[in-house]
Protein backbone atom coordinates (compact mmCIF):
# COMPACT_ATOMS: atom_id res chain seq x y z
CA UNK A 1 0.00 0.00 0.00
CA UNK A 2 1.02 3.43 -0.93
CA UNK A 3 1.00 6.03 1.52
CA UNK A 4 0.82 9.53 0.52
CA UNK A 5 4.08 11.51 0.80
CA UNK A 6 2.91 15.34 1.47
CA UNK A 7 1.88 14.14 5.38
CA UNK A 8 5.33 12.18 5.43
CA UNK A 9 7.85 14.98 4.14
CA UNK A 10 6.04 18.23 2.79
CA UNK A 11 9.21 20.02 3.12
CA UNK A 12 10.49 17.67 -0.08
CA UNK A 13 7.17 17.69 -2.00
CA UNK A 14 7.61 21.32 -1.81
CA UNK A 15 11.48 21.49 -3.32
CA UNK A 16 9.23 18.98 -5.89
CA UNK A 17 6.80 21.13 -7.52
CA UNK A 18 9.28 23.76 -7.56
CA UNK A 19 11.38 21.76 -9.63
CA UNK A 20 8.55 20.66 -11.79
CA UNK A 21 7.45 24.58 -12.00
CA UNK A 22 10.73 25.09 -13.34
CA UNK A 23 11.02 22.16 -15.91
CA UNK A 24 7.61 23.45 -17.33
CA UNK A 25 8.55 26.95 -17.65
CA UNK A 26 11.98 26.28 -19.03
CA UNK A 27 15.30 27.82 -18.48
CA UNK A 28 15.61 31.23 -18.69
CA UNK A 29 18.50 33.76 -18.77
CA UNK A 30 19.41 37.15 -17.69
CA UNK A 31 21.88 38.81 -18.99
CA UNK A 32 22.77 42.39 -16.89
CA UNK A 33 25.71 44.57 -18.60
CA UNK A 34 26.65 47.86 -17.61
CA UNK A 35 29.27 49.98 -17.28
CA UNK A 36 30.54 49.16 -14.11
CA UNK A 37 29.05 46.88 -11.50
CA UNK A 38 28.66 49.72 -9.12
CA UNK A 39 26.67 51.94 -11.54
CA UNK A 40 23.09 52.22 -9.99
CA UNK A 41 21.35 51.87 -13.20
CA UNK A 42 23.36 48.30 -13.36
CA UNK A 43 22.81 47.58 -9.75
CA UNK A 44 19.09 48.15 -10.28
CA UNK A 45 18.55 45.55 -12.99
CA UNK A 46 20.82 43.25 -11.35
CA UNK A 47 18.58 43.53 -8.31
CA UNK A 48 15.60 43.17 -10.36
CA UNK A 49 16.62 39.97 -12.22
CA UNK A 50 17.69 38.86 -8.95
CA UNK A 51 14.48 38.55 -7.46
CA UNK A 52 12.21 37.91 -10.48
CA UNK A 53 9.97 35.02 -10.11
CA UNK A 54 10.61 32.93 -13.10
CA UNK A 55 11.63 29.39 -11.50
CA UNK A 56 15.51 28.25 -12.54
CA UNK A 57 16.50 31.66 -14.09
CA UNK A 58 20.25 32.17 -14.66
CA UNK A 59 21.27 35.55 -14.16
CA UNK A 60 24.99 36.91 -15.02
CA UNK A 61 26.03 40.87 -14.57
CA UNK A 62 29.08 42.28 -16.33
CA UNK A 63 30.48 44.43 -18.59
CA UNK A 64 29.92 44.61 -22.50
CA UNK A 65 33.55 43.87 -22.67
CA UNK A 66 33.44 40.86 -20.62
CA UNK A 67 34.49 37.26 -21.31
CA UNK A 68 33.75 36.18 -18.24
CA UNK A 69 30.46 34.62 -19.17
CA UNK A 70 29.69 33.31 -22.01
CA UNK A 71 25.53 34.63 -21.87
CA UNK A 72 27.37 38.31 -21.87
CA UNK A 73 29.03 38.14 -25.32
CA UNK A 74 27.70 40.41 -27.90
CA UNK A 75 25.36 42.12 -25.59
CA UNK A 76 26.19 46.25 -26.09
CA UNK A 77 24.50 48.98 -23.52
CA UNK A 78 21.26 50.24 -24.98
CA UNK A 79 21.81 53.67 -25.78
CA UNK A 80 24.80 53.94 -23.40
CA UNK A 81 22.75 52.88 -21.05
CA UNK A 82 23.21 49.49 -18.97
CA UNK A 83 20.53 46.53 -20.28
CA UNK A 84 18.80 43.58 -19.53
CA UNK A 85 18.44 40.77 -22.23
CA UNK A 86 15.99 37.77 -21.01
CA UNK A 87 16.54 34.81 -23.01
CA UNK A 88 14.78 31.01 -23.64
CA UNK A 89 16.15 28.59 -26.00
CA UNK A 90 18.34 30.55 -27.80
CA UNK A 91 16.08 33.67 -28.17
CA UNK A 92 16.31 36.74 -26.67
CA UNK A 93 13.73 39.05 -26.54
CA UNK A 94 14.87 43.16 -26.94
CA UNK A 95 17.01 44.41 -24.21
CA UNK A 96 15.36 46.78 -21.71
CA UNK A 97 16.66 49.37 -19.90
CA UNK A 98 13.88 49.28 -17.40
CA UNK A 99 13.46 47.43 -14.00
CA UNK A 100 9.69 47.80 -13.95
CA UNK A 101 9.88 46.04 -17.44
CA UNK A 102 12.14 43.22 -16.57
CA UNK A 103 10.20 42.57 -13.57
CA UNK A 104 7.04 42.33 -15.93
CA UNK A 105 8.77 40.17 -17.98
CA UNK A 106 10.48 37.44 -15.41
CA UNK A 107 7.17 37.07 -14.29
CA UNK A 108 5.04 36.09 -17.14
Amino acid sequence: MVKALGPRVPRFIGWGLAVAEALLDGPREVAVVGPALDDPATAALHRTALLGTAPGAVVAVGTPESDEFPLLADRPLVQGEPAAYVCRDFTCDAPTTDPTHLRTTLGS
